[in-house]
């Protein structure tokens, strides 16, 4: 019998996903841009880890002085020291900008422009709804799930967890129920 296809959400950006059971391998990620950026982000964390360890420590250390003699040597062995930065600072440059003026009257005018078309959609709501008259073509539809990856129609019945491949209970185990 084949597995109901799986519900789940994107570890990142937390959307829906189903895949049926063919597709499905574990998946955490809705897509590769998901898994992708995922990926660069637990890297990126495990670099910041590592450099603030003692061995990342030492290490950055060993290597930033061979790159210092490398550059020395390649300077003709005269230490360039007035060129060691290690964080840029801002351009120079315009220190400040003219702003329009900001008066209130001008919001005033934009929110009692909204509550007046609001209080008229109200107005055209509630008459609608004493006349009865329901709005036309509305139709109300079972939802049809598909595949995320490879687009086959699933049942409307979709589980949560995973499908277990192991062995029987009575296999797992050396002693028997």
């Amino acid at each position: 019998m084949d597995q109901p296809a799986r519900l789940y959400l994107c570890a990142r950006c937390r959307t829906q996903v189903v895949l049926c059971s063919y597709c499905d391998r574990g998946n955490r990620y809705c897509g590769r841009a998901c898994r992708r950026t995922a990926r660069e982000a637990a890297q990126r964390l495990a670099a910041q880890r590592y450099q603030r360890s003692w061995r990342g420590r030492i290490a950055h250390a060993r290597r930033s002085q061979r790159w210092r003699e490398r550059r020395c040597a390649a300077a003709g062995g005269v230490p360039d020291d007035a060129q060691n930065v290690t964080h840029q600072g801002s351009q120079p440059g315009a220190a400040w900008a003219p702003l329009a003026a900001w008066t209130h009257d001008s919001i005033d005018s934009i929110t009692i422009g909204l509550a007046h078309t609001s209080a008229e959609g109200a107005a055209h709501t509630s008459a609608d709804t004493a006349a009865g008259s329901a709005p036309p073509g509305l139709v109300v539809a079972t939802p049809c799930w598909t595949c995320r990856r490879c687009g086959q129609r699933q049942p409307a019945a979709l589980r949560l967890g995973f499908v277990r491949h192991g062995l029987s209970a009575r296999q797992r185990h050396d002693h028997s129920p």
